[in-house]
This record gives structure tokens, C-alpha cells and sequence, in this order.
């Protein structure tokens, strides 16, 4: 098997994950920097999916925190089929001089930058980048947990 752009998947134990909080906050930050009206309110997800270079660098991240790793897959799945299609929106955060970008699908956003550039340069790079690499990236097999307790941090308990 040739290495390649490909779509990893990440669960995180609960939608309330301390890991999980930037993701969420990342991806609402550049949508709604273009106007698109963001639900404020806490994910209720908790798996998402990455766009990753065939030497790990992540290129691009979901928009969507979802529910399930099959709902995850699908929603990666369809932003591969229609990598062609997808309407790339590009934002800037003029306050602390950054440029991102997403992109959507029937106005739906479905894949964000994977962070903030600082010049129209780099962002648009990342743009042409990730969406070739959409274009043709394989879907990885299942989900990797990100437990805290594996990573030095405390993990929540459930009494």
C-alpha cells in the first residue's frame, strides 16, 4: 500500500473533553468569521475526522463534531466524493491579522483550514493543498481514542 493523503478519524471520550474544546472552538471561529451564523452551544459529538499528508502533517480538519464514527466516515466520505465541488469561503480574523478558510458543500460547511496563516500566501497554498489532497485521499478504518490519561492529563470520571 502506497503512503498518501488520507482521512484519519479521532474519538474523544465525551463531547465535554478538554481535547475536544479547540476543535470546536477553531472550526467555529473560521465559519463564523465569514457570517455564517455558528450554534454557540457546547458539541455534543464526539468524533471527528482529519485530512492528513502522507508524512502526518494535517492539512485539513471537519467542520462537524459528530455523533459516530460511521456518521464521521460518511460526512468525510462525501466531502472525498465532491472534493471538486466544495466552495472554499475565505476569512480573516483582521484583529489579530490571520487568514483561514472552509469550505462547503450546498452551503453546508464541511472542512475547515487545520489553522490560522498569517498571509493570503500560506492560506491560499493550504487551500490548493488540501483540496488535492482531499481529492484523493483513502479513509482510514475506524477511530483513534485521544484519552487524556494516556497523554498526561487526568481523565474525567463517571460516578
Amino acid at each position: 500500500m502506497s503512503a498518501g493523503p488520507r482521512i484519519v478519524f479521532v474519538r474523544f471520550l465525551t463531547p465535554d473533553s478538554a481535547k475536544l474544546m479547540p476543535w470546536a472552538t477553531h472550526s467555529s471561529r473560521v465559519i463564523s468569521a465569514a457570517g455564517v451564523p455558528v450554534p454557540v452551544e457546547r458539541p455534543t459529538g464526539n468524533v471527528v475526522w482529519q485530512l492528513v499528508s502522507a508524512n502526518n502533517r494535517e492539512l485539513a480538519r471537519a467542520a462537524d463534531i459528530l455523533d459516530s464514527f460511521e456518521g464521521s466516515r460518511e460526512n468525510a466520505q462525501t466531502a472525498v466524493d465532491l472534493a471538486d465541488s466544495i466552495e472554499i469561503a475565505m476569512v480573516s480574523e483582521g484583529g489579530r491579522g490571520v487568514y483561514g478558510w472552509f469550505g462547503s458543500i450546498d452551503g453546508r460547511p464541511v472542512i475547515t483550514c487545520a489553522r490560522w496563516y498569517n498571509n493570503d500566501r500560506d492560506r491560499r497554498h493550504s487551500i490548493k493543498l488540501a483540496i488535492t489532497a482531499l481529492a484523493g485521499a483513502r479513509l482510514h478504518d475506524g477511530a483513534r481514542l485521544t484519552d487524556p490519561a494516556l497523554m498526561g492529563g487526568e481523565r474525567s470520571r463517571v460516578d
